[in-house]
């Protein structure tokens, strides 16, 4: 069954201004996990996404760059092989060559989704320097919305918010996903057809914090 988003009102439009404005935008989504960050994006964005990917958790380098190796392959579309880059500079150097491909067959304004970036960038891989290179060589000169999210918001803040090198003041929106409010944990209940009582609800949303992916196990 499609699901519908409920609420999240003012990150929707934080959405919708990025995709609407005349220049390239770099957007950090930042919040706890299962508070619903990809769901909002996807849902946001749909077919305007020409490429996505989610990091690994607890993986290593050399995996990380193996999954977004094959996460370029699938994109690219081609029987021709591409380069399989061995750093995160060569790979975004790939993506770039891909995209360029991409946006010179579509209109309007795409986006670029990396999620889970922390997973990506641990242990000094180079991924801030590949990610660098990427925005201030490519993106800033396109028609892109370039979507960072992180589950880690001190990771999220301190390298990319507060970044003081390359990226420095490239975050162009940020968006805080905080759990549902009461009002919108009444409004997803009411979406899922479930005639709980006010005090009900209240139980509920005290005992699993309005968090989207604990609310759907209500049953």
């Amino acid at each position: 069954m499609n699901q519908v988003l409920i609420g999240r009102e003012a990150e929707k439009a934080i959405l919708r201004d990025a995709l609407q404005s005349p220049e390239a935008e770099m957007v950090a989504v930042i919040g706890r996990r299962r508070v619903g960050k990809t769901f909002l994006i996807k849902k946001a964005y749909g077919s305007d996404i020409v490429f996505e990917i989610t990091g690994l958790q607890n993986a290593s380098v050399a995996e990380q760059l193996e999954h977004f190796n094959s996460t370029l392959s699938k994109y690219a579309q081609s029987d021709i092989p591409i380069e399989k880059a061995s750093s995160w500079l060569g790979a975004f150097r790939v993506l770039t060559y891909i995209l360029n491909k991409k946006l010179a067959e579509t209109d309007g304004k795409k986006v670029i989704f990396l999620d889970e970036v922390p997973w990506m960038a641990k242990n000094d891989s180079g991924f801030i320097t590949g990610l660098d290179f990427f925005w201030n060589s490519f993106a800033v000169n396109k028609n892109v919305v370039v979507v960072l999210c992180g589950s880690s918001a001190s990771w999220m803040i301190e390298n990319l918010v507060n970044n003081t090198g390359g990226l420095y003041n490239r975050i162009t929106r940020r968006i805080y996903m905080k759990p549902f409010s009461p009002a919108e944990t009444k409004k997803y209940f009411q979406h899922k057809q479930f005639n709980f009582t006010n005090y009900e609800i209240v139980e509920l949303y005290m005992a699993l914090g309005g968090i989207p992916h604990y609310l759907k196990e209500v049953h």
